[in-house]
């Protein structure tokens, strides 16, 4: 949604503007400038030198000319190809406007006409255009003539910048640009001329593209084929090529995967204890190696350090468990003092600059791996809009797991999806039953993710329903403590609730719109007002577990009796509604199941829907007695077949085992214990052992 990249925009120029000086509109232009060419690298004295706004610009704010990628700045120093010049030449007009209009074209139109007649005299143009104009015309109109000799190719670019939505460009302004393709045409018949148009949209995904142009050294390049490449990389070489000139991790080479470093988890102690054996088999025969996307990679042929590979916007997109832990054994070990040349990584680079084809190889080569499916929308736009927008107010968002965490940021202004995406349940869409027991798995689905984590929703929401959520959690720990035997379990159940309760108070009205969410102020949320709340909702039945976990379920009933007690408007809007899922057949059997079996241990068949709905409904164990009879009740269903889903789902690895209010993982260690139920012999880390 172009009205929440503009946000997101707006505030990049805000801080660009408190760093630099610069009034808003020059800012603009800037950024501008730095995305729209910044494949070409330029430095701010470059960005200068074509940089022409000002009185008598003709509407022009940018003149580039690059001849083989090189921006032409001095054409007594130029030297000029004998043959294969490319020439690119981009004119750029920036407005900070909400959408792009008519009238800024029509004034570079007889500017462009003028100036892009290579035949005409510059001191023709002296008074009417300004000299820095001048200048950036003579150099285009120079390096054209220098070259024609070779035949060069030439692209001209007319770029047009402002904060609008490309997809509301109306066919008027596209009148205009095909008539400057057609114009510059008639120029240079054999040129290739695009009009481009950068909306708030295109600028912050530029925005987000970190331009790195790296070398990678090799010992045996073992394929090479169209857009891909398989090297074998000598490990200290790789240690050298993730870590920058102060020997800091490069972390941005990470921006595209879906996670941050794990830790020393058993596969990365594997990798650990794999580098520490400098007497054991090759390393690349250990270890999986490393995916590289790229959006373009040159041979470089035999360099000072061996035989290397230039790589353009590199990013590292599967891998990063082997990358850090090889950085840590460098770090910890000082291994890098010694040559490691005789052992290698294997390193894939597929070359690309298609977002699609970066999306879904980023989806595939994590696939293979034990990644929660949840985690492969991390790099979704969506995602990254939110971990921007969040950041800019102090928060900070673990799209990729553990990447904040591993930087050392507090970990008291982390967000993660799921929480953010329950306080959006509970605040803006009024679900409280939903929020209090919403799981990562919604994520999986695309109807269930996309209701809650889409460009509908106005970016500015997404900050404040997280400060909204914090200031009730504050205000919530003391107040339930004294109220609950479980505080921290309660809270994740209820505060979506009480969250939504609080504001209602506050607001007079449960149908509440993000302009009036956003201007919430966060200072009424106060302990006393949390407290009363918790009071009136749960303070009947605090005491008795299984009332608490009954009356968690029905948490927009809950809600709308307090609001009718409060006086709270519209409290018909509570609980309308649910999350959307895609309804799949699980096909069910008895586990003693035979081909004599009768009617009555025949196979059951369940929805994958009923049982998301079944998840959501059962409380976090140890489960209180009864739990099948309230499933029952809730989903009008048998017993028959509310145990076959508690089975089904223990079968898939979502519940664990329970004997008597004990819990048991798969490998038959305890995880929990229900100390009002279980025999006092058992304890949570120990392995279970049947009464019997």
């Amino acid at each position: 949604m172009a009205k929440n990249d503009a946000i997101l925009l707006d505030g990049i120029i805000e801080e660009k503007m408190k760093a630099e000086f610069r009034d808003k509109g020059e800012t603009f232009e800037l950024l501008a400038f730095e995305q729209i060419l910044k494949s070409f690298d330029l430095t701010q004295e470059e960005i200068d030198a074509g940089w022409v706004d000002g009185r008598n610009d003709g509407g022009i704010d940018g003149f580039f000319t690059f001849l083989n990628g090189i921006l032409v700045r001095n054409l007594e120093t130029q030297t000029w190809p004998r043959k294969g010049a490319s020439i690119d030449i981009w004119i750029i007009s920036c407005k900070h406007r909400d959408s792009f209009k008519q009238e800024t074209l029509n004034t570079i139109i007889p500017t462009i006409e003028e100036l892009l007649d290579f035949g005409k005299d510059p001191i023709q143009f002296e008074g009417k255009y300004s000299a820095e104009l001048i200048t950036a015309r003579q150099i285009a109109a120079q390096v054209y003539q220098r070259t024609a000799s070779s035949l060069p190719s030439i692209h001209f670019h007319v770029g047009y910048a402002c904060r609008g939505d490309i997809s509301d460009l109306e066919e008027n302004v596209r009148a205009r640009g095909n008539q400057i393709a057609r114009l510059i045409n008639d120029y240079f018949s054999g040129a290739k001329v695009d009009v481009e148009y950068f909306g708030a949209s295109e600028l912050i995904e530029l925005h987000r593209k970190n331009r790195v142009i790296l070398e990678l050294n090799y010992s045996e390049l073992l394929t090479s084929g169209q857009d891909a490449y398989i090297l074998l990389v000598p490990i200290d070489a790789y240690a050298n090529f993730i870590c920058d000139e102060s020997g800091n991790l490069r972390r941005y080479l990470f921006d595209s995967n879906v996670r941050d470093f794990l830790g020393q988890s058993r596969v990365n102690q594997d990798i650990t204890n794999t580098l520490q054996n400098h007497d054991g088999p090759n390393f690349w025969w250990l270890n999986n190696g490393v995916t590289m996307l790229a959006t373009q990679a040159i041979q470089l042929g035999r360099t000072q350090r061996g035989s290397a590979l230039q790589l353009h916007d590199v990013q590292i997109v599967n891998g990063l468990q082997t990358t850090q832990s090889i950085y840590n054994h460098y770090g910890n070990s000082g291994a890098k003092t010694s040559s490691e040349s005789h052992r290698q990584v294997l390193v894939k680079v597929i070359v690309s600059d298609d977002t699609d084809v970066r999306d879904s190889i980023i989806q595939a080569t994590n696939n293979q791996n034990t990644v929660e499916l949840a985690a492969l929308n991390a790099t979704d736009k969506i995602q990254r809009d939110i971990e921007m927008i969040l950041e800019r107010h102090g928060w900070y968002y673990e799209r990729r797991k553990n990447y904040y965490k591993n930087i050392g940021k507090p970990a008291d202004r982390f967000i993660t999806p799921l929480y953010l995406a329950s306080a959006f349940a509970a605040i803006a869409l009024r679900a409280p039953h939903i929020s209090g027991h919403l799981k990562t798995r919604f994520m999986r689905n695309e109807s269930s993710y996309s209701a809650i984590f889409n460009d509908q929703v106005p970016i500015e929401l997404w900050p404040k329903v997280a400060e909204i959520m914090r200031a009730i959690e504050v205000s919530m720990q003391s107040p339930l403590a004294q109220l609950v035997s479980r505080p921290a379990r309660m809270q994740g159940i209820w505060r979506g609730a009480v969250a939504i309760c609080a504001l209602g108070k506050i607001h007079g009205s449960f149908d509440l719109s993000p302009a009036k969410i956003i201007s919430t102020d966060t200072t009424q949320i106060s302990k006393s007002l949390i407290r009363e709340i918790l009071q009136k909702i749960i303070g009947d039945f605090a005491h008795n577990p299984q009332a608490l976990t009954r009356e968690g379920r029905r948490l927009d009933e809950i809600c709308k009796r307090y609001g009718e007690s409060e006086d709270i408007q519209n409290v018909q809007v509570i609980g309308k509604w649910n999350i959307p899922y895609i309804t799949q057949s699980v096909r069910l059997r008895p586990k003693n199941s035979s081909t004599e079996a009768t009617s009555s241990v025949a196979s059951i068949e369940i929805s994958e829907e009923l049982l998301d709905e079944m998840d959501t409904l059962l409380p976090a164990q140890p489960w209180p007695p009864g739990i099948q009879e309230m499933l029952m009740a809730a989903l009008k269903t048998d017993k028959r077949t509310v145990r076959a889903g508690i089975d089904e789902l223990i079968r898939s690895g979502r519940r664990h085992n329970q004997h008597h209010g004990v819990v048991v993982d798969k490998d038959g260690i305890i995880v929990d214990v229900d100390e009002g139920r279980a025999d006092s012999r058992y304890r949570v880390g120990a392995k279970y052992r049947s009464e019997a």
